[in-house]
């Protein structure tokens, strides 16, 4: 009975542990391929006008008709017809005539990339009105679609909703020259005649998710460019510390020379100090290297770290040196029984040192940021932490940043899973 009450306990504690562990992650991965929203709220759809303020829309943009020649287009606000949820309606009259422009519109400015479906009530004064459905970008560039693909017979003279996938637009014609594609204006343009039509509640949902979200924070800005900088720094410094933090280890466990206890305690001993304290010394010792701004500066300083030493020496100290002495023997000498002896046997440890240093190098946040003031030269922590400031709390683009700066190490961890877990069990049975 015992037994299973501790049984009990233990697998509550470790599913209360993995549920509070992955939680923010999944949090972060879910916002993320949102259209919209925030951390726990979901926008569904975007209200563009119902007419109830005049000549803006909903989301502040004018309201205007434009005609050319011969043509005009006048519109009017109106009550309603008492139909339930209804106040105000825009009755549009129009004349298209010759080649003259003849069309309503109002300013959108929104991503099409992130709506699924247009949306909007119509009717019309003696039915069979039709015109079609523009969107234009800022230069005038436009795709339209006639109202006949949706309703065969025009406009009826009750009210309809017309429900328009945005799919159907050719939206590559919109700001080609950027990753969005950005409607600056919805028009309605009228073909040749005379009507009246009636609008209401237009409004533009949005898809259920989109994957847009990381596009838009790896190809707009800089983004791009810290992810490369975080890329070169943690490989040169994990493959660094692989190699360099093995040699050491190699020497402290195997070697003898002056010293080496003294050595070995105050490598150590620095492992207990925050790095919060090295901030000067380490910044006062890079501006006058000139390596303030450089990759030189979040590179050097992190080539051999303290625990990596330690954790190597523990390791191979550990090895028989049976395996050694045969090399020895065989003709080899200490290069190669560092190379094709010891790297090789030291492969579980190699594997905990490298991700627990490219984990550190891939997240860490205060010397990119203490020791760089440039855009070139910031990492994806800084990068992501500027970009908050930047743009305000867009929590999907935020949390796209923070599930692409995430994504890496995860992978690595799944890759060299077995080898981690390995050296961390291995290590007190060899020998």
């Amino acid at each position: 009975m015992r037994e299973r009450v501790v049984v009990t306990t233990a697998v509550s504690v470790l599913t209360v542990m993995l549920v509070l562990t992955l939680t923010p992650l999944l949090l972060m991965f879910y916002t993320s391929l949102k259209p919209t929203g925030t951390l726990f709220q979901r926008a569904t759809e975007i209200t563009v006008a119902d007419f109830e303020i005049g000549e803006l829309n909903s989301i502040g943009g004018p309201i205007e008709t434009e005609a050319g020649g011969t043509s005009s287009v006048r519109m009017a606000f109106q009550p309603a017809e008492p139909v339930p949820q209804q106040n105000r309606v825009v009755a549009v009259q129009y004349h298209k005539a010759g080649g003259g422009a003849a069309q309503w519109q109002t300013r959108i400015s929104q991503d099409m990339r992130k709506f699924s479906f247009l949306e909007f009530r119509a009717r019309g004064e003696v039915g069979g009105e039709t015109f079609t459905v523009d969107l234009v970008d800022l230069k005038g560039r436009r795709t339209s679609l006639g109202l006949r693909e949706f309703s065969r017979g025009g406009l009826t003279t009750q009210w309809e909703t017309i429900r328009i996938p945005i799919e159907a637009f050719h939206l590559q014609v919109l700001s080609p020259d950027l990753p969005e594609r950005q409607a600056e204006e919805l028009a309605i343009s009228f073909k040749e005649g005379s009507g009246t039509i009636y609008l209401d509640d237009i409004r533009l949902r949005f898809k259920n998710w989109t994957v847009t979200n990381y596009g838009d924070v790896l190809f707009s800005g800089p983004f791009g460019r810290y992810a490369v900088n975080s890329t070169v720094i943690s490989l040169i410094v994990t493959f660094g510390n692989l190699l360099f933090a093995t040699m050491v280890g190699y020497a402290f466990a195997r070697k003898d020379f002056p010293f080496k206890q003294v050595m070995f305690f105050m490598i150590v001993g620095s492992i207990a100090i925050p790095p919060q304290v090295l901030m000067v010394p380490v910044f006062i010792l890079m501006k006058h290297l000139g390596w303030l701004n450089t990759y030189w500066a979040l590179i050097v300083p992190n080539m051999v770290l303290p625990f990596n030493v330690f954790l190597m020496r523990q390791y191979i100290s550990k090895l028989p040196l049976a395996v050694e002495e045969a090399a020895r023997i065989d003709g080899a000498n200490e290069w190669q029984i560092f190379w094709r002896v010891i790297m090789p046997l030291s492969q579980p440890a190699l594997a905990v040192a490298g991700i627990n240093t490219f984990m550190g190098s891939w997240n860490t946040f205060l010397y990119p940021f203490l020791l760089t003031n440039s855009v070139e030269m910031r990492t994806l922590p800084v990068g992501l932490a500027m970009y908050k400031s930047l743009h305000g709390v867009d929590w999907v683009h935020l949390m796209a940043g923070s599930a692409i700066t995430a994504l890496p190490v995860i992978v690595v961890f799944l890759c060299f899973q077995r080898h981690i877990i390995e050296g961390l069990t291995r290590g007190s049975t060899v020998g």
